[in-house]
């Protein structure tokens, strides 16, 4: 007499570790979106609504600064940055400031303040923020944008090592997702 194996036990236990698996492979994408979530403090007024979004790699500038007596310090500078995922690429720099190939440009509007988020590693990622922006008159990409957030940022914080002398400048890498907002027709 042949002995017999019956597989049922198997197919039930591949059964229940392959439902176990999407189920965690589902939770973890959801709790992912959930971690990549744009806080409300960083959503533009109503009736803005995204124009387009672009992927930057860039550097954030730091120069070395020392009060009289001080040890030296890093002080931001400004960002310098390339961004893509539209039609054309951006520049963005001291300003802050982004120009579109097309000549089209934006700058922060100064009589609005910035609306800041730690990014959720503050101790490596640069914050994260909605700025009000001004358009220059030339026509382009960037003629209707009225608001600017920067988003999933990874990188850019100042070295944590302090400067020995006063006036040296580095520039430390980082990405962003920059989110342009138009008003609404």
């Amino acid at each position: 007499m042949q002995n017999v194996i019956e597989d049922k036990p198997m197919k039930k236990i591949s059964a229940i570790a392959w439902t176990a698996t999407v189920f965690l492979l589902f939770a973890g994408t959801r709790a992912a979106q959930a971690e990549d979530a744009v806080p409300a403090a960083l959503q533009p007024p109503a009736g803005y609504t995204v124009a387009f979004t672009a992927k930057a790699t860039g550097v954030q500038i730091y120069t070395s600064t020392a009060e009289a007596g001080a040890v030296p310090k890093w002080t931001f500078e400004a960002p310098l940055a390339e961004l893509k995922g539209h039609d054309e690429v951006i520049h963005h720099y001291a300003g802050p400031s982004w120009e579109a190939a097309d000549g089209s440009k934006i700058t922060r509007d100064t009589n609005t303040p910035v609306t800041t988020v730690p990014a959720k590693q503050p101790a490596s990622d640069i914050p994260w923020l909605l700025i009000k922006v001004t358009a220059d008159a030339a026509p382009g990409a960037l003629s209707k944008v009225v608001y600017v957030q920067r988003i999933a940022t990874a990188g850019g914080v100042a070295p944590v090592t302090p400067p020995t002398r006063a006036g040296t400048k580095v520039g430390v890498p980082y990405t962003a997702t920059y989110v342009f907002y138009a008003k609404s027709n």
